[in-house]
């Protein structure tokens, strides 16, 4: 009895390391009701265009998953004609004690001549654009394409941003979609807990034996 027992404990205890921590999943449904979550969108482009980050439009591109406009877009119109796209989507702080996983979803409407750039990287809790290391600018595919990023651990008591930059020259410029973001931090002291009082439930059994 004592054997099924422990069995089950085990059990339990993969089921909850397995979830463990905390995902927040951003679909961008509402992207008017983003700043009351605690994103920051901040179009720092110049000249300053007639946009900024905006709700998904469905004649140009549907969503990667829901409805068919619940993503967030942005395009030239960001930046005045001659000038340069710097737009940001700045995520909530999220804690970095334990290394975070971060991914999401971008797609380019593809017309010849034009093309549309993203970059993405971290912080350790500043909003200012200086405050970012981001990872190479890349160009924009026709199709959605996900892309996923590691935030390293940083201590106790942190706490981190992760951003979305779109840049770029106007007048070459399209229109981008961004879709799904996801943030995942892992808690790993739940597990450690959990083993530690397995080891300790064994220990213990294992006495009773003998």
């Amino acid at each position: 009895m004592m054997k099924k027992t422990l069995c089950a404990l085990a059990l339990m205890g993969i089921a909850a390391t397995a979830q463990a921590g905390s995902i927040t999943v951003e679909s961008f449904d509402s992207v008017a009701g983003l700043v009351t979550k605690g994103f920051i969108l901040r179009n720092i482009s110049t000249p300053m265009g007639a946009t900024n980050w905006f709700q998904g439009d469905q004649n140009i591109l549907t969503a990667q998953a829901g409805a068919p406009d619940t993503y967030i877009a942005a395009n030239f119109n960001n930046a005045a004609p001659g000038g340069s796209i710097d737009n940001w989507i700045i995520t909530p702080e999220f804690s970095t004690r334990y290394s975070a996983n971060i991914s999401f979803f971008a797609r380019a409407e593809l017309l010849a001549g034009f093309s549309d750039t993203l970059s993405f990287g971290g912080s350790t809790g500043g909003t200012n654009a200086a405050d970012f290391t981001l990872m190479p600018e890349f160009t924009v595919s026709g199709d959605w394409m996900r892309f996923d990023y590691n935030f390293a651990a940083t201590g106790a008591d942190t706490m981190g941003r992760f951003a979305i930059r779109y840049s770029g020259a106007a007048d070459s410029a399209n229109y981008v979609g961004v879709d799904t973001l996801t943030i995942a931090v892992p808690e790993p002291s739940s597990s450690l807990m959990i083993g530690i009082g397995l080891l300790g439930l064994i220990a213990a059994y294992r006495r009773k034996q003998h």
